[in-house]
Order: structure tokens, then C-alpha cells, then sequence
């Protein structure tokens, strides 16, 4: 089976468990990471932290089912996607503006692939990033990869 195909019955199976329990699925990735499989499942809650508690509750309720899908020995993993978690879908960019970005784009604008700013708005699918004072307009297609920035406050 195709590992898109893995991802979205995972989703499937997932999303009523997660919702159920007030949590959000960020991201899924089924992959081999050395000589093994790895299914991992990124969760949070809008409104703060994901405690171990509910990974571990998360990941009993969905291991047998889950694992049904693949043949093959994997490991199941779910957790918080960290400080500086992926946007994956739209609804992630409007949730995070004003917040740092980095982004990744598939093709070149402005003659680089590769950039970081805050992200002034998001709207018809177009990023607004402010980078340096310079404000580009970023279609959201274009995006190979985005995720937060985290910054260190100075003590």
C-alpha cells in the first residue's frame, strides 16, 4: 500500500479519537526512518500544551486499529509537534499570523527559495510575509514546507 494511501486511512481512523478528546491533528507521516517504520502522529490543542496523558491515551485507542492498515512491523508514535510546528493547511496560516515563519517554496521569487518573516496575513490563498520590511505576496501553492520560528526571550 502507498504511503499517501497509509497517511489518509491513518487520518480516517485518527480524527474521531482526536476530536473526541478536544485534540487536533497537525500532521501524519508514515516513513522509514533507518531500518525501520515509523507511523507518527503530531497533535495539539488549540488553547495550550499536550501532556503525555493524552499522547498515550491517543495512541491506546488507535494502535489496533491503525495497525490493521499496514502489513509490515512499524512503530506508532504520537506526540506534540513542537516549538516549531509545521502549517500544513490553510487553516494553519490563519491561525498563526503575526506569528515568525519559515518557508520553503517549490519555485524561486525574487530569486530565492527560502524565507523567513512574519506573517502579516493570509487570505485567498495568498501568504502576506513581511521580510526585512518588505512585504511579498506568496501564493499557497507555492509552499513546499512552512513551520513556526521560535524565538528565545532575552532574560
Amino acid at each position: 500500500m502507498e504511503k499517501e494511501t497509509v497517511v489518509q486511512k491513518a487520518e480516517y481512523i485518527v480524527e474521531p479519537h482526536a476530536s473526541k478528546m478536544g485534540l487536533n491533528i497537525v500532521d501524519i507521516e508514515y516513513l522509514q526512518d533507518g531500518a525501520y517504520m515509523f507511523m507518527r502522529i503530531y497533535i495539539e490543542k488549540e488553547d495550550g500544551d499536550i501532556s503525555l496523558e493524552e499522547c498515550a491515551t491517543l495512541s491506546n485507542a488507535i494502535e489496533d486499529k491503525v495497525g490493521e492498515l499496514v502489513p509490515d512491523k512499524f512503530f506508532l508514535e504520537v506526540s506534540s509537534p513542537g516549538l516549531e510546528r509545521p502549517l500544513k493547511k490553510e487553516k494553519d496560516f490563519e491561525r498563526f499570523v503575526g506569528s515568525k515563519v519559515k518557508l520553503i517554496l517549490k519555485h524561486k521569487i525574487e530569486d530565492n527559495r527560502n524565507y523567513t518573516g512574519i506573517l502579516q496575513s493570509f487570505s485567498n490563498s495568498t501568504i502576506v510575509l513581511v521580510v526585512e520590511g518588505t512585504e511579498l505576496e506568496i501564493p499557497y501553492e507555492e509552499v513546499k514546507k512552512a513551520n513556526l520560528v521560535f524565538e528565545f526571550e532575552d532574560f
